[in-house]
């Protein structure tokens, strides 16, 4: 769900939370000397029991990666010693890998330990099957996209902006835009409510209800009106559906019959006048003095947005179609019987003919990466995983209207760095980015306008 939709639902629950804090501060003043004091207290040891809990976690996860490690290559040995002929062509491979392992073992570029003697091993195997980077410039020429902001464009974003910052009313009867708060309960074949059946207390977004019977019924309810409505109707999915009526993803799959919702209240979302009072609220204080160029810094920010997904669907499109034209040999017989192997769940036959194709793209695209890498001496280093960061974390937080100072972002930019999958995620980011970039320069690019509904069609084509 946006934003609007989001405050929608919560706005109601955070004027009784603001009641129930005011109330709870006259009641609690008393002990706050106490519990601060307590509270530092507290701190000090939940940090030493997170700090140990921590050492211990990654122990953990240091010895399964071993453990499992482990296995696998003894796995491997006994493939590569049962595959009969196929064993034999391997069999050079093998020694040859050996071999190098123990002499980059002995250089010091290569650990004794399992988990480092696989990933050396498979950056070995790597090797052998390297695509040749000038077959790049043999590639069709690409088509980098440029998306009009057109004034439909602006007026679907300056509509949108208004009612992030408009305000909540209660109309005393909903219409097609409104939401409707109140309770679900589940009903009986004869229409009746079903004893021990379903109840939830929810609501009903009626702007986003497609099926045009269930809309015209939700339209001119009031507080305590009731009307009967199949729930698969009146929702935007299976995972929306589930958190409306409070039930499990399988639960989804398997209702049938309808519900009675009883209204409580409706909601609607007023959008914002367009004024100064909106001009400063999204821009900053004095920065936008009228329409025009509020209208013309709407149109700038659209550029940018439009510039960023346009490039994203490029980069999507221009490797699946750079993968088709340079070819990048696996030895596919050999890794459809070692996924069968060595994979945490079996698989059938059937099951890894059809997942294979897509773990050998991915892995095709890794060995290009390192290709790339290796060709252009690509490094990253620590003030680009920051920087990377800070723009992930402020483009998060400025899609819901919030804003961060330089100080705040680049705190949270650090925490974010602090976690290791995350920073591991960040580094794939920018690698990826550098390789991709290097790769256009092989290629001829050629830029193509469309409409935000064209782009939209081919955006879905690469999702």
């Amino acid at each position: 769900r946006t934003y609007y939709y989001v405050s929608i639902e919560v706005e109601p629950k955070r004027q009784r939370l603001a009641k129930a804090e005011t109330e709870l501060a006259a009641a609690t003043a008393s002990k706050e000397a106490a519990e601060a004091k307590l509270k530092a207290v507290t701190e000090k040891v939940a940090a030493l029991e997170a700090a140990l809990q921590a050492a211990v976690d990654k122990q953990a996860a240091l010895n399964e990666q071993v453990a499992k490690c482990e296995v696998q290559l003894g796995n491997a040995d006994k493939l590569i010693g049962g595959l009969g002929g196929e064993a034999k062509a391997w069999e050079e491979t093998v020694k040859d890998l050996s071999e190098q392992l123990h002499a980059s073992q002995q250089a010091g570029t290569c650990p004794s330990d399992p988990v480092g003697r696989a990933r050396c091993a498979l950056d070995l195997l790597d090797q052998s099957h390297r695509p040749d980077l000038a077959t790049a410039a043999l590639c069709d020429d690409g088509a980098r996209i440029h998306i009009k902001v057109d004034k439909a464009a602006i007026d679907r974003q300056v509509t949108d902006l208004q009612r992030r910052h408009g305000k909540m009313a209660d109309p005393d009867k909903s219409e097609a835009n409104d939401m409707l708060v109140g309770t679900f309960a589940q009903l009986d074949n004869d229409g009746n409510v079903l004893e021990g059946g379903i109840t939830s207390d929810s609501t009903i977004s009626v702007e986003f209800v497609e099926d045009k019977k269930a809309k015209k019924a939700l339209v001119g309810l009031e507080a305590g009106s009731t009307v009967d409505v199949d729930p698969h109707k009146v929702n935007r999915g299976h995972d929306d559906l589930g958190r409306m009526l409070g039930i499990s993803h399988d639960q989804v799959h398997d209702l049938q019959g309808n519900f009675r919702f009883t209204v409580k209240e409706a909601k609607r979302l007023e959008p914002h006048e367009i004024n100064q009072s909106l001009f400063d609220k999204i821009y900053g204080e004095g920065v936008v003095t009228d329409e025009k160029a509020f209208r013309e810094r709407v149109a700038e920010d659209l550029d940018g947005h439009f510039d960023r997904d346009a490039e994203w669907v490029f980069r999507r499109r221009f490797v699946v179609d750079l993968l088709e034209k340079i070819d990048v040999k696996l030895p596919d017989a050999f890794l459809k019987r070692w996924i069968a192997l060595t994979n945490e769940k079996p698989l059938t036959p059937e099951q890894l003919e059809e997942e294979y194709p897509g773990y050998a793209e991915s892995l095709r695209w890794q060995i290009l990466q390192q290709t790339v890498a290796q060709a252009i001496d690509l490094k990253v280093d620590a003030n680009e995983l920051e920087a990377e960061a800070k723009r992930q974390v402020g483009a998060q937080y400025a899609q819901y209207g919030m804003p961060m100072d330089e100080e705040t972002l680049g705190n949270v930019a650090k925490n974010v760095l602090n976690d290791e999958n995350e920073r591991r995620r960040i580094a794939d980011v920018l690698v990826e980015r550098k390789v991709v970039d290097d790769l256009k320069t092989r290629v001829k690019i050629s830029e193509k306008l469309v409409s935000f509904d064209e782009f939209g069609k081919l955006a879905d084509e690469v999702r």
